[in-house]
């Protein structure tokens, strides 16, 4: 049931200040305009609680702007009255808020944990890995929700994610580049799983999608100057509070530099990195989010330039037919294992050049965890008939 929520300013500022993990619903019912509702993702069977909030503005012509906020039980408030702030302008635009957060009855800190942290293997870890499922129940069900309600401008979609929800929204990055237009990554958790994220194998993906989908995402990365050194201002005490070691092995800043830095080398995508000087993980959030909605929501924000698309000799290597990924995941699993004795079988070179443009069919049609599924059938294939791959893999 959906319930619109319209409260005066007075409760709105003692409903922020009350707002924790559990108690976002306070802070909605303090701001007009809001609608609270709860959905179950039809393939995952989790239960969110997906704030809305409407626009100040007249619909324009060619829709309204969205921004998605994740971890909506403490980011939503924030990020309404910042884009509503934004709306104000002269040059402002109405656009919709939806956040997605966990209902009250949940722990939101635990349950973030399992949508927001990608898994390394086709077997999750406990308590963590749903990332990919989260992902399709943005694209899948979400968004196609919030379409059906409102007319929203394709061109100016956005997604805001912090520390968890930063690595999420880089983890949707780089395997659907095309679910937004802005993905904004506020301190995100790249330490996580001993950076996984940074490896070739997952970010290399981006590149062949960008190339072949001919999406244009624009990306900002934000962290906090005291999220790898000690916060002079709020020294740990007794043991609470940041660890300067823990805060140093991290390496909350070099890692949202070096990956931002990354990203901008790539064409079809445009990239930015900011540092908030005198803030740390928890106080940078405010700041991460009014540069993230000017970010996004500026009128001179533009779409780069479309990637040059990737160019194979017209006869595959050795004769063989390098299958699309649809393709390939029709195939029954003897079937792909007969294909790669085929193809092992040709010279080296034929060999290698053939691999070559068949991992960067995959890499452009799959995402990690896909791919990182037939990377296991392929192993366990290979230990049932006793055979070796090459060693280009």
């Amino acid at each position: 049931m959906t319930m619109v929520r319209t409260l005066s300013q007075t409760l709105l500022l003692v409903a922020l200040a009350c707002a924790s993990w559990a108690g976002v619903a306070r802070a909605a019912d303090a701001l007009p305009n809001v609608e609270v509702r709860e959905m179950v993702g039809k393939e995952n069977g989790r239960r969110y609680q997906i704030y809305t909030a409407l626009p100040t503005k007249p619909q324009p012509a060619e829709g309204y702007a969205v921004v998605y906020v994740l971890d909506a039980n403490i980011m939503f408030a924030t990020m309404v009255e910042t884009v509503r702030a934004s709306e104000r302008r002269p040059t402002g635009r109405g656009t919709v808020v939806v956040g997605i957060g966990y209902p009250e009855d949940l722990k939101a800190n635990v349950e973030r944990q399992v949508d927001l942290t990608p898994s390394v293997s086709s077997t999750p870890a406990a308590g963590q890995g749903g990332a990919e499922a989260f992902l399709r129940f943005i694209a899948n069900e979400l968004q196609p929700d919030v379409a059906s309600r409102f007319q929203i401008d394709s061109k100016s979609e956005t997604l805001f994610g912090h520390s968890y929800g930063g690595l999420f929204t880089l983890y949707a990055l780089i395997n659907a580049p095309g679910l937004v237009d802005n993905f904004v990554a506020a301190s995100p958790s790249i330490w996580f799983e001993n950076r996984f994220m940074q490896k070739d194998n997952v970010r290399g993906r981006l590149e062949p999608k960008l190339q072949t989908q001919q999406v244009t995402p624009r990306v900002l990365i934000t962290v906090g100057e005291y999220e790898q050194a000690a916060d002079p201002d709020f020294p740990s005490v007794a043991g609470q509070g940041s660890n300067p070691a823990s805060l140093l092995e991290r390496k909350q800043v070099d890692n949202a530099r070096e990956f931002a830095d990354y990203l901008s080398k790539l064409s079809g995508i445009e990239a930015k990195f900011v540092l908030f000087a005198g803030e740390d993980h928890g106080t940078v959030i405010p700041s991460a989010i009014s540069r993230g909605v000017r970010f996004a929501l500026a009128p001179s924000a533009k779409a780069p330039s479309l990637a040059t698309p990737a160019v194979f000799a017209a006869k595959p290597p050795g004769g063989i037919k390098v299958p699309v990924s649809d393709e390939y995941l029709k195939l029954t699993a003897d079937q792909r294992y007969k294909l790669r004795m085929k193809v092992r079988k040709l010279p080296e070179a034929q060999r290698v050049a053939w691999n070559k443009q068949f991992q960067y069919s995959l890499n452009a049609g799959l995402t990690y965890l896909q791919h990182r599924t037939l990377h296991e059938e392929r192993q366990a294939m290979d230990q049932k008939h006793g055979t070796q791959p090459p060693p280009e893999g």
